[in-house]
């Protein structure tokens, strides 16, 4: 095992293995907007909106492996499955983002081997943050 980088449920992405490449977060706030006589508009916040975590994610499986925390996201997909989404850092130091759900998977491989397996495997995963710990970051 190398140096795992964050945990998805029961896929453990690491440096060598299903590797991350970029991780990105986009999140929106509601805001109310009406329009008060003859002046600017006035806003108000309502609520947040769904907070989503992008992940970008690459595997060369003949020399370092990966396939195997991709086949545990794919079961995590489409069992609809909400699981816990933990981000390590330096140390073995971790923060705990929250229950997330695999809302979109989508792969592809490059140069295909002799043995029917690509030499370079991308991956984008689109985790929903769900449930009461859905604060996040």
């Amino acid at each position: 095992m190398s140096h795992p980088l964050c945990c998805i449920g029961s896929a453990v992405l690491e440096v060598i293995g299903l590797n991350p490449r970029r991780f990105d977060y986009r999140s929106e706030a509601h805001w109310a907007e009406q329009a008060v006589f003859d002046d600017e508009p006035f806003y108000q916040p309502t609520g947040l909106g769904a907070r989503v975590l992008t992940l970008h994610l690459a595997a060369r499986p003949h020399v370092m492996g990966g396939l195997g925390a991709y086949a545990a996201l794919k079961r995590h997909h489409e069992a609809q499955d909400v699981v816990p989404y933990i981000r390590l850092m330096a140390g073995n130091i971790g923060e705990v983002v929250g229950d997330v759900a695999v809302r979109r998977l989508g792969h592809g491989e490059e140069k295909i081997a002799p043995d029917g397996v690509g030499y370079r495997h991308e991956f984008d995963v689109e985790l929903l943050v769900v449930g009461r710990r859905a604060g996040g970051f």
